[in-house]
C-alpha cells in the first residue's frame, strides 16, 4: 500500500470517526428532547453520514411518487427529502413543502436556490394547513407527526387535502424520541378516516402508507 493512499486511509477514518460522534451526540439530545426540532439545528440534518447510511432515495421509494404528482412534503426541515422528491415528480410535477418553522424555510429555501423550480416552500401549521380540498396525490411525513402537538387534527388535515385515490406516507425511526409505535398510527389514522395500503420495515423503524377510507369517518 502506497504512502498517499495510507494517508488517504487515516483522513477518512477521521472524518468518519468525527461525523459518527456528531450522529451519537443528536441521537442522545433528541432522545432527551420531545419539541420541534429547532431551525437553529437544521444543518445537523443534513448530516453526510445520514446521506451515507439513509439516502433520501431509500425512504422515497416506498412513498409512490410519480412524474406529474402533487407532493405534501409536511415538515421538510431543511430539505433532506425534498430536493429528491423534485427530481421523481419532474418538471410536470409540484412538491409543496409546508413547515411550522420560518427558519426551516428559509434554509430549505437557500439550499434550493434554482435548482428545484417545482419545490414551493411555506410557512403553515400542520393542524390547518394552507392548502385546497382534494388538491394533493401524494402527503408524506418522516418522523415529523410525534412533533405535531394534535396528530389526530393533523391528520384531518392531511385526509382533507388529498385527492381521491391520494396516499398519505409516514415513516418513523426509533432514533428519534417523538417516536410513534405502529400500532398507535394505525389507530390514529383509522380514527381520521384512513386504511393502511402497506407497511415497510427498516432496521430501526417503518413506513406506512394509507389511503383514504371509502366509508368516510
Amino acid at each position: 500500500m502506497g504512502r498517499a493512499l495510507r494517508i488517504a486511509l487515516v483522513v477518512a477514518g477521521i472524518v468518519s470517526g468525527y461525523y459518527a460522534v456528531r450522529l451519537a451526540r443528536e441521537y442522545l439530545s433528541e432522545r432527551r428532547n420531545t419539541q420541534v426540532f429547532s431551525a437553529d439545528r437544521a444543518d445537523d440534518l443534513l448530516n453526510p453520514l445520514r446521506s451515507v447510511f439513509l439516502p433520501a432515495h431509500r425512504t422515497l421509494r416506498h412513498f409512490d411518487l410519480q412524474p406529474g404528482h402533487t407532493v405534501l412534503e409536511l415538515g421538510p426541515g431543511p430539505g433532506f427529502y425534498s430536493i429528491e422528491a423534485s427530481r421523481t415528480v419532474g418538471p410536470s410535477g409540484r412538491v409543496v413543502c409546508v413547515d411550522v418553522q420560518r427558519g426551516m424555510i428559509e434554509r430549505l429555501v437557500a439550499r434550493l436556490g434554482d435548482a428545484s423550480a417545482n419545490v414551493e416552500p411555506m410557512v403553515g401549521d400542520a393542524m390547518n394547513l394552507p392548502l385546497r380540498d382534494a388538491s394533493i396525490d401524494r402527503a408524506y411525513l418522516v418522523a415529523v407527526l410525534g412533533e405535531i402537538p394534535e396528530p389526530a387534527a393533523a391528520l384531518a388535515e392531511l385526509r382533507r387535502v388529498l385527492a381521491p385515490g391520494g396516499v398519505l406516507s409516514i415513516d418513523e425511526t426509533m432514533r428519534d424520541s417523538d417516536y410513534v409505535r405502529v400500532g398507535k398510527l394505525r389507530q390514529l389514522c383509522s380514527d381520521a378516516g384512513f386504511r393502511q395500503l402497506a407497511h415497510h420495515r427498516s432496521a430501526l423503524g417503518y413506513t406506512a402508507c394509507f389511503g383514504a377510507s371509502p366509508t368516510g369517518y
